[in-house]
């Protein structure tokens, strides 16, 4: 087993795990409420937030909606939504 191979299962048994996947969740929640009372840019708060919640999305459509065993259409269209939607408003914010 190879080192990469090592990190990359680690990486995987705490995404994987629930409790550790809430506190990922509760981790970028607070850290997306935090850049929005600095007084940043607004392009790289919304770039940032828009990671935010696509990461957020997909711990909630893998962990807790357990899609990652549903069959590949269902998890690519709830996975796709929570990329599209973060996008399309962030598009929407700099037109």
């Amino acid at each position: 087993m190879s080192f990469t191979d090592l990190i990359g299962d680690i990486v995987k048994l705490y995404l994987n795990n629930e409790h550790s996947a809430l506190v990922l969740l509760i981790l970028l929640t607070l850290a997306s409420t935090l850049l929005s009372l600095l007084d940043q840019q607004i392009m790289s708060v919304t770039f940032i937030v828009t990671l935010t919640v696509i990461i957020k999305g997909q711990q909630i459509v893998d962990i807790f909606m357990e899609f990652h065993q549903a069959p590949s259409k269902w998890r690519y269209l709830l996975l796709s939504y929570v990329i599209l939607v973060p996008l399309i408003l962030a598009i929407i914010i700099y037109s």
